[in-house]
This record gives structure tokens, sequence and C-alpha cells, in this order.
């Protein structure tokens, strides 16, 4: 007699978790790729800010199936992220290349190729951040067409670049340090040796 409320409870919480999936196709931010997000939302304690698993489904154009699933757990995110489509960003096909920037905030999902090997590249928000901006996983594609997590942009870097400069092979971010102060890094790319290496670190009025 104990297992019938049981039961009931939970298909009534599947039900709901089911509610907080978001779906977003994306396929105006590469000449190759057909992108998609599928976001399951889990609130935190205060309600306001959102856990995730976030899966980034990569289908090429040429193909109906998926070429590759990208999975993770997003730490902390606010409540419109993954929610507006359009919150997107591609330095490939140029869309939405020029929307304005607010916040440090580049969009939930960025293409750009970011290491100059002119294959495109993937950032996608994994936190929502602070004063400081959100901050994103970046997955760098192969040379056979497959993304793998690039563990010092993602570690060391964070943010997306402001300024991208593929004539000297950096990557700038600037983001907010404190009431007064923008904080100005600079990384370079060694396309020999495969590594970053931070150059530059200013404090901007």
């Amino acid at each position: 007699m104990n297992r019938r409320p049981f039961f009931i409870i939970t298909i009534a919480l599947g039900i709901h978790s089911g509610l907080d999936a978001q779906t977003c196709n994306h396929p105006n931010l590469s000449k190759v790729y057909d992108y998609k997000t599928v976001v399951r939302r889990y609130p935190l304690t205060d309600s306001i800010n959102y856990t995730a698993d976030v899966t980034l489904q990569i289908s090429r154009k040429t193909k109906s199936n998926v070429w590759q699933n990208i999975s993770y757990k997003a730490d902390l995110l606010y409540e419109d992220v993954f929610k507006n489509c359009d919150a997107t960003r591609s330095y490939i096909t140029g869309y939405r290349k020029n929307a304005e920037v607010s916040d440090y905030d580049f969009g939930d999902l960025v293409i750009a190729d970011v290491n100059f090997d002119e294959l495109e590249d993937i950032a996608i928000k994994y936190d929502s951040g602070g004063n400081g901006g959100p901050l994103y996983n970046f997955y760098l594609q192969d040379k056979n067409g497959h993304f793998y997590l690039s563990r010092y942009l993602t570690d060391s870097v964070g943010s997306f670049p402001a300024y991208i400069n593929p004539k000297q092979k950096t990557i700038t971010t600037q983001i907010h340090a404190n009431v007064r102060y923008e904080a100005r890094k600079t990384f370079r790319y060694n396309s020999k040796s495969q590594k970053w290496k931070l150059i530059k670190w200013q404090m901007i009025d």
C-alpha cells in the first residue's frame, strides 16, 4: 500500500523536470555545421539561478545524422541563458558578429577561429559569472572535424576574447577588475608547439 503514493510522486517529478528542457537550432553560425543546443535546467535554492545539463549537437550540413555530441554540466546560469535562441554570434559566417556586447557577454554560443588554423572553434557558456561576465568552455576543431575541449582556454582564459588578431596570433580579453579598472590580458598562440602563453596583463582606466 505504501508503493502507490511513491509511484505517483515519481511520475510528477519526471513531468516537472521535462518542462525545464530548452532546445534551440542554430543553422546560421557555420558554413559546414548545424548546431543545436539542448538544455535541461534545475533551479538552485535561491530560485533565481540554475544549474543545467547542456548538450550541443553538431551535424554536418550535407548529412542528416548527428556528427558529434558535446555534453557538460553548467555550474551556475542566470534565468535567461539558453532560452533566447538568438543569443549567439559567429565570426565565421558573420551572423550577429557586430551585435552589442553587454556586460562582457558575447552570447551563449559563439563560433570563431580562436587558434588561427582556419577551422571554426566553439565557445559555449558554462557559468554566467559575476561582474567580469560569463565563463565559456572552449572546444577546438581538429583536422578530422571533431571538437575537443581546450583546457588552457577554458581554465586560464575563461572569458570570450574582445579582440582576435590573426596576424599576431593573439587573443585579448578585457573584463571588469574593480570599480575603476578593467583587466586586459593578451595571450599568444604558438602554432608549432600548439601552446598558449600569457604575454601581457594591463589594468585599463
